[in-house]
């Protein structure tokens, strides 16, 4: 089974950061703010056994971060990666909602 690095890039960090603030300030749950950033978290990770399986996206919102842009779910987020030689690198975390054709 091939495996992947994982790398989040300086946005998909500052997104998950900013999710995990968003939560805690706006439904005053901190601690629903740590579960959530860590199931994220956990997701980004479990891409290291499976990047390559999942389609290339066709739409042109996850489009604009590489041709061979991918997406995953986690709950209302997605997560949007590219793939490079054996890098996984993580473009975009973004509500689920905000992606349109």
């Amino acid at each position: 089974m091939e495996r992947y690095k994982i790398i989040l890039s300086k946005q998909a960090r500052v997104d998950l950061k900013d999710i995990a603030y968003f939560i805690a300030n706006t439904y005053k749950a901190p601690e629903t703010a740590r579960r959530y950033a860590a199931g994220i978290v956990k997701e980004i990770s479990e891409l290291s056994k499976h990047a390559g399986s999942i389609q290339i996206s066709e739409h042109k919102t996850i489009l604009q971060y590489g041709q061979n842009a991918r997406r995953v779910n986690f709950k209302k987020t997605t997560i949007i990666y590219t793939i490079y030689d054996k890098n996984v690198l993580v473009e975009k975390i973004i509500i689920s909602a905000l992606i349109t054709e």
